[in-house]
């Protein structure tokens, strides 16, 4: 498991992944939205290139985190503490919107998750660009592989929990770890691992165009 709050895979990938992100973007300034932006990992290399950032995320910490850093390169994106369902959409519409870290996987309810795509599509000017981990191309094949499937590490120190009927779990650490109990309880984070398939029907539903993937395993991209 490559994923943790503020830092969810290698450095190599991540690399990849901006460095895309800013192709998309193009060369001319463009007005971004980073959805849970966390410590500034693709918000702060957009920003120093040029384009207007306003960061969400409803981890204080987090934010705290991310404006830390954009002071040192004397950065002035606008830093919002909130839940995105709730912020956006915001006045004026923006270019493009950024949500990777795997933030969509926290979206576990499907309708959640189509109300944030519809949300996306009221901040976005006609052909923006809403750009997310490509979770079916980057994590689908270790589940495959067997590497997520229902256990606990070899330390004790990490268990998977999977739902019996949908691609959905929740991650147990340290002391919430319990080999006896292999059931989602009502008060636990939970993920969903999106399949390409209910992505394409997600963006159907908010009516954006469905999911393309310029880079396995690193980007896809919806437009308005």
């Amino acid at each position: 498991m490559r994923m943790n709050d503020w830092f969810p895979m290698d450095e190599v990938q991540s690399q990849v992944q901006i460095e895309y992100i800013l192709r998309l973007l193009g060369e001319q300034p463009k007005t971004v939205i980073d959805i849970g932006c966390g410590d500034g990992r693709v918000l702060v290399p957009l920003a120093s290139a040029g384009h207007q950032l306003t960061g969400i995320d409803i981890d204080e910490h987090a934010i705290e985190a991310c404006s830390a850093q954009c002071r040192t390169q004397s950065l002035e994106p606008t830093l919002l503490i909130g839940d995105v369902m709730d912020v956006l959409p915001l006045p004026e519409p923006v270019d493009a919107i950024v949500c990777s870290g795997q933030t969509f996987m926290l979206f576990s309810d499907v309708s959640d998750a189509v109300h944030l795509l519809k949300l996306c599509k009221q901040s976005l000017v006609h052909g923006g660009i809403l750009i997310m981990d490509d979770i079916p191309g980057d994590l689908w094949p270790e589940v495959a592989q067997g590497g997520w499937a229902n256990g606990v590490n070899e330390e004790g120190t990490m268990q998977f929990v999977w739902a019996e009927d949908d691609a959905v779990f929740t991650i147990r650490e340290g002391v919430q770890v319990d080999e006896s109990d292999w059931d989602l309880r009502d008060d636990e984070v939970t993920m969903r691992l999106w399949t390409a398939g209910a992505l394409k029907l997600a963006a159907e539903l908010a009516d954006l165009s469905a999911p393309t993937v310029p880079v396995a395993g690193a980007v896809l991209v919806m437009r308005a």
